[in-house]
């Protein structure tokens, strides 16, 4: 596909991306990494640019997958989109976007240049996740490009608040309170929890450990338990015994909760010691 050129107050230029443009855009990725997520290796890119994307948006379902760059007017690259059409509807999906220091500009101008070529459909904006990225924008940390969505007629869904915490900074009880089983599948590690006369009270699924990061996939535990958030503490202090550094969470939040999200589940978690970093929206925009 030939370059074109967006007019802003500079002229940028929106090209394919190339091998030898792949380091730069894992720098771009780096620079929007969050807290508790492990770094996106070159390996891992490759994977995601041929098409390998888990959920909705498995590489048998997708057609016409592109991944552009934004070129400023000295050659630099400033950002890089990649997005796809659905295969079974007809449906845009943009992928992942990330610019220079978040810029809305230049945001504006690679989603303006994805529905050009798009045309007339429904496009789903960061609903599907990857081997890079959980589903969502964090519409707090990259407000340009959330800002950017909403000025070209996209509308923000229900999405997830971010949790974040590291479990070796917390105490200890002096008797075990969980019990660990790996699992063989890539799942990762299944957690029972009990009290100390050793009554089940709740499990957890926690994924197995990349650069010692790891994320708490889902917990059955009462949050209106009065020691609740003491046992998820304890679990989470036993799990840096097993190497895990930083844990997340995604808990889910509506698209209407512009600051932090008070449910009893996200409260369960502030006290058992994880802090809210960011909320992750997807974004649909309709013909």
């Amino acid at each position: 596909m030939a370059a074109t050129t967006a007019r802003t107050q500079t002229s940028t230029t929106v090209r394919p991306c190339t091998p030898r443009d792949l380091e730069r855009v894992l720098e771009l990725i780096e620079g929007d990494r969050l807290p508790g997520r492990p770094t996106v290796s070159a390996c891992t890119l490759g994977h995601v640019l041929a098409g390998c994307c888990p959920g909705d948006a498995a590489p048998s379902l997708l057609q016409e997958p592109r991944t552009e760059l934004a070129v400023g007017t000295g050659g630099e690259v400033v950002g890089v989109i990649s997005w796809a059409l659905r295969e079974q509807n007809g449906d845009a999906l943009l992928l992942w976007l990330h610019c220079v220091e978040d810029d809305q500009q230049v945001a504006h101008v690679l989603v303006r240049h994805m529905l050009d070529q798009t045309g007339r459909r429904t496009v789903h904006a960061f609903g599907t996740p990857t081997a890079m990225s959980f589903a969502g924008l964090p519409v707090r940390s990259r407000r340009g490009s959330a800002v950017a969505l909403e000025a070209l007629g996209f509308s923000r869904q229900d999405g997830w608040s971010y949790f974040h915490c590291r479990p070796g900074t917390l105490a200890r009880l002096s008797y075990k309170i969980i019990d660990i089983t790996e699992s063989p599948d890539p799942y990762g590690w299944y957690v029972r929890l009990r009290t100390s006369d050793g009554t089940y009270i709740g499990k957890a699924v926690v994924s197995r450990p990349v650069e010692g990061t790891a994320v708490l996939e889902w917990i059955t535990l009462d949050p209106e338990h009065a020691a609740a958030h003491l046992h998820l503490r304890q679990c989470l202090a036993h799990l840096a015994d097993r190497g895990i550094r930083e844990l997340t969470v995604l808990l889910g939040t509506p698209a209407d909760v512009a600051s932090h999200n008070h449910s009893p589940a996200a409260e369960l978690h502030r006290q058992a010691g994880f802090q809210e970093i960011d909320q992750l929206h997807p974004y649909t925009r309709r013909p």
